[in-house]
C-alpha cells in the first residue's frame, strides 16, 4: 500500500508546537511551584514573626487584665496585610485578647483544618468557605506563666493572587511564544523543501539505475552534504556487486575450510577396555586450526591428539587437515610418541608458510600398564585429577612447536612425560581457547581458574567434568563473544 505525501513544512511546524508546548509547560510548572514556594515561606515567616511579636506584646497587658490595651494590640495586629482575626485564647480555650471586646470570655473554636502549609501552619477554612492560614504562638508572662495561645489568621489570598496574575501573564508570553515558533518552523519548512525535492528526484533517477546522475545540490549545509552522499553512492554501487560476488567466494571458501576442519573430528570415540575418554570442540564463528583425534594403534594402545595450529581461516584449516594426516600415519610407524613428533616437524616445516607453527599434545594410552606417554609439541600444560589424593597434578614436560625451527633444534628441546593413571584419575588436555578465553572486562580465564574448576568437579564422571569446566568457562565469560576454537580431551581410568 503506498504511503500518504507528507510535508515537511508541517512536520517541522507540528513537531516545534508540541516541543514549544512542553518546555514552556515545564518552564511554567516549574516557575509557578517556584512562586508559590516562595510566596508561602514569606507570608509564613512574616505571619509566625507576627504572631510572637503579639503574644509578647499581650502577654503582661493580660497579666493584669488591661482590656483595652490588649484590644489595641489586637487592632494592631489586623492592619497587616492580609489578617484576618488577632486573637488570644486561655489554656481552657476561653478568649481573653480581642479587637471586638463582645468576645472576650466566648469559647474560641477553632475551623475545621483543610491543609497544613510546608512550614507546619494550619490552614483553615473561615464561614465563607475562604482559605486562611493560621498562625499561633504561646503567650507567656514573666518567662514562666503561661497565658494561653495567640492565633493569627492571614488570608490564603495574599498567595493566590499573584499566583493568579503569574498564570495570565505567562499564558500571554507562551501563547505569543508558540504563534512565533510556529511562524518561524514553517519558513524553515519552506528553506529545507526546496533542496529536498531536488534531492528526492535525485534518488528516484538513481533508484531507476542511472549510475551516472549528479544530483546538484547548491549548498553546505546537510542536506549538501547530503547530496555529495548519493553522488558518493552512486560511484561506489557501481563496484558493490562485484564485491559481493567475491564476498561470496569467501564465504564459500570458509564454509569448506570449516567442512575441512569438522571432518578431522571423530565422529565416534572408540571404546576402550577400563578406560574412557570424553572430549568436546566447539568452533570459533571465524576458522581456526584446534583439533583432537583418538587413534587406534593396537590392542592395548591408544593415541591422543590435541593440537593447535597458528592463524585462521583456511591456511590454519588445510594445516589441520595436513596434521591429522600425518598423525595418523605416524601413529602406524611408530609408537614413540616423541619419534612421532620428530618426524612431523621434519615433514611439515617446509610444507606450511613461515610464520605459523602447530602446537600438540600427543600421548599413547597403554591399558596394560595402566599409563600414558605423551609429549607435548609447545602445548599447554597437562592436568591430572588424582581422586587418591584429590588434587590435580600439573604436567609441562619439555618442548618446542611443530614448524617452528629445524628438527634438531626441536630434538635437543623435546622429553617425554609417562603418566601413571589409577582407577578414578582423570587427564585434562585442552587448547588455550578455554584459558584465553575473556570477559567483558579482558580478563582470561587462565590456568589458575581451570585447575580450581578441575579440582573441585574432577570427582565426577569425566562427562561430567568435561560440562562443569564448559559451563564455568560459559559463567565466566558471560556471553561474551568466543574468539577462538575451544577443545577439551578428558581421559578417564574407570573404577573396577
Amino acid at each position: 500500500m503506498p504511503k500518504k505525501n507528507a510535508s515537511i513544512k508541517w512536520e517541522i511546524a507540528l513537531f516545534t508546537t508540541a516541543l514549544s508546548v512542553v518546555v514552556i509547560g515545564v518552564l511554567s510548572f516549574f516557575s509557578l511551584d517556584a512562586m508559590k514556594k516562595s510566596l508561602t515561606a514569606e507570608v509564613e515567616s512574616r505571619g509566625k514573626s507576627a504572631a510572637a511579636s503579639m503574644a509578647r506584646s499581650a502577654s503582661d497587658f493580660i497579666l493584669v487584665n488591661y482590656v483595652l490595651d490588649t484590644a489595641k494590640i489586637m487592632k494592631d495586629a489586623l492592619s497587616g496585610k492580609g489578617v484576618k482575626y488577632a486573637l488570644v485564647s486561655d489554656p481552657s480555650g476561653i478568649i481573653t485578647a480581642s479587637d471586638d471586646l463582645k468576645m472576650l470570655k466566648k469559647r474560641y473554636v477553632r475551623p475545621g483544618t483543610f491543609g497544613v502549609t510546608p512550614g507546619g501552619s494550619v490552614i483553615i477554612l473561615d464561614d465563607e468557605g475562604n482559605k486562611v492560614i493560621d498562625f499561633t504562638s504561646s503567650v507567656v508572662a514573666k518567662g514562666k506563666l503561661n497565658l494561653g495561645t495567640a492565633h493569627l489568621g492571614i488570608s490564603y489570598s495574599i498567595i493566590q493572587e499573584p499566583l493568579e496574575k503569574a498564570y495570565i501573564n505567562i499564558g500571554i508570553v507562551a501563547l505569543a511564544a508558540l504563534l512565533l515558533g510556529i511562524i518561524g518552523s514553517f519558513m524553515l519548512g519552506v528553506a529545507i523543501t526546496k533542496p529536498v525535492e531536488a534531492l528526492e528526484k535525485g534518488t528516484q533517477i538513481i533508484g531507476r539505475g542511472n549510475m551516472d546522475h549528479i544530483i546538484m545540490i547548491d549548498s553546505s549545509n546537510e542536506i549538501g552534504r547530503l547530496a555529495d552522499a548519493f553522488n558518493k553512492m552512486t560511484k561506489d554501487l557501481k563496484t558493490s556487486h562485484l564485491k559481493e560476488l567475491q564476498q561470496k567466494t569467501l564465504q564459500r571458501e570458509l564454509e569448506i575450510a570449516r567442512e575441512i576442519q569438522l571432518s578431522i573430528i571423530p565422529k565416534e570415540i572408540p571404546v576402550i577396555k577400563g578406560y574412557k575418554i570424553h572430549a568436546f570442540y566447539k568452533a570459533a564463528e571465524e576458522v581456526g586450526g584446534d583439533y583432537y583425534d583418538i587413534i587406534p594403534i593396537s590392542d592395548d594402545k591408544t593415541g591422543i591428539v590435541v593440537a593447535d595450529v597458528s592463524g585462521k581461516g583456511v591456511p590454519a584449516a588445510l594445516i589441520t587437515a595436513m596434521m591429522s594426516s600425518m598423525m595418523h600415519a605416524e601413529a602406524k610407524d611408530t609408537e614413540d610418541p616423541r619419534l612421532a613428533m620428530l618426524s612431523i616437524n621434519s615433514k611439515i616445516r617446509d610444507r606450511i608458510k613461515r610464520g605459523m607453527f602447530v602446537t600438540a599434545f600427543y600421548g599413547i594410552l597403554d591399558i596394560d600398564r595402566n599409563n600414558i606417554v605423551m609429549v607435548s609439541a609447545g602445548h599447554n600444560e597437562t592436568l591430572m585429577y588424582s581422586a587418591a589424593g584429590q588434587d590435580v597434578i600439573s604436567y609441562a614436560p619439555k618442548g618446542f612447536p611443530i614448524a617452528m625451527g629445524p628438527t634438531e633444534l626441536m630434538e635437543g628441546r623435546m622429553a617425554k612425560e609417562t603418566i601413571a593413571m589409577e582407577p578414578g584419575d582423570k587427564i585434562a588436555v585442552y587448547t588455550d581457547g578455554i584459558t584465553e578465553a575473556m570477559n567483558k572486562e579482558g580478563k582470561e580465564y587462565g590456568i589458575d581458574t581451570l585447575i580450581k574448576c578441575l579440582k573441585v568437579y574432577g570427582k565426577n564422571e569425566g562427562e561430567v567434568v568435561i560440562q562443569s569446566i564448559m559451563d564455568d568457562v560459559k559463567k565466566f565469560t558471560a556471553g561474551f563473544a568466543q574468539s577462538d576454537d575451544i577443545a577439551l580431551v578428558v581421559i578417564e581410568r574407570l573404577r573396577a
